[in-house]
């Protein structure tokens, strides 16, 4: 009874990426699948403001977000905030994570993630910088630095300076690719920036920072990629593999476990998904994993 108890907490605190802790503005912690533990989020698009709308996203993108000015020192502080409670009682007096077992809640990670595309702010550079010394202030944890990304701003020269402070001792790149074709990225992600410059973004990143693809697949109004969708994301997963198959560290296949602010939208289901998986490994050497 209590594993399937542990279970349904956990599932709970994987649907439930709340961006509101406490008093907190920007931070905020949430119990991550892909990070596998505690994953400490850091959200600087309160305004909501992106360069994707994707379907599947939780965030409601018809009602604006504020717009304030990125507080540098104010982010310290409640990552610090976090970790005083986390060092204090693992976070347990949380409602969404006192049922979530003890490995589950262990502290894996600062992540840049929030409601919209972290690498918009001008700030990026500067708060990657703060971050490094966050990591190494915390240097116990073994923590590792992560920026999860839509990819369509990685070659600003801003963006590429604080990739050098996040990946200085132990951090990565979650760069998203959801489509192979134009006609499914369209549909998917919503973008005015085309596939291909997201495609030349990742290439390039890859050449010079550790980099793992982040994929969601899902099904839109009862439509799903098809055979061809599939074999064409896998060439472009293979081109990146080419581009410094060194740095290109996996790739993340997922599936829609949170709610969705477009209607219509549904998850593949993991037997499709481990499909997609094995035809992936068939045709590039390199890790996947199905969440």
């Amino acid at each position: 009874m209590e594993i399937y108890m542990n279970e349904d907490a956990l599932k709970k605190a994987w649907s439930d990426h709340s961006r509101l802790w406490e008093k907190n503005i920007w931070v905020y912690p949430v119990i991550s699948r892909r990070a596998e533990g505690l994953s400490i989020g850091v959200n600087l698009n309160l305004d909501k403001h992106c360069t994707f709308s994707c379907v599947y996203c939780q965030v409601n993108r018809t009602v604006p977000g504020p717009k304030k000015e990125i507080d540098i020192d104010a982010i310290d502080a409640e990552i610090e905030s976090i970790f005083a409670e986390y060092e204090k009682n693992g976070l347990t007096n949380f409602a969404n994570f006192k049922d979530v077992p003890a490995e589950k809640r262990r502290v894996k990670d600062i992540s840049l993630s929030g409601d919209g595309e972290s690498t918009i702010a001008p700030e990026f550079s500067a708060v990657c910088r703060r971050l490094r010394k966050i990591q190494e202030r915390h240097a116990e944890h073994d923590l590792q630095l992560t920026l999860i990304t839509n990819a369509t701003m990685l070659d600003r020269d801003n963006v590429r300076e604080g990739l050098k402070y996040l990946t200085e001792k132990k951090g990565e790149i979650w760069a998203k690719l959801d489509a192979g074709t134009d006609a499914w990225y369209k549909k998917v992600d919503r973008s005015h920036m085309p596939l291909g410059h997201v495609q030349e973004n990742i290439e390039s990143t890859v050449k010079d920072f550790p980099l793992r693809v982040q994929t969601l697949f899902c099904e839109i109004s009862g439509e799903r990629p098809s055979d061809q969708e599939i074999d064409a994301y896998i060439d472009r997963i293979e081109r990146i593999y080419k581009a410094n198959p060194k740095n290109f560290l996996g790739i993340q296949l997922y599936d829609v476990i949170r709610h969705t602010a477009a209607p219509h939208v549904l998850p593949l289901g993991k037997p499709a998904l481990t499909a997609i998986a094995d035809k992936l490994r068939a045709r590039v050497p390199v890790t996947v994993k199905v969440y």
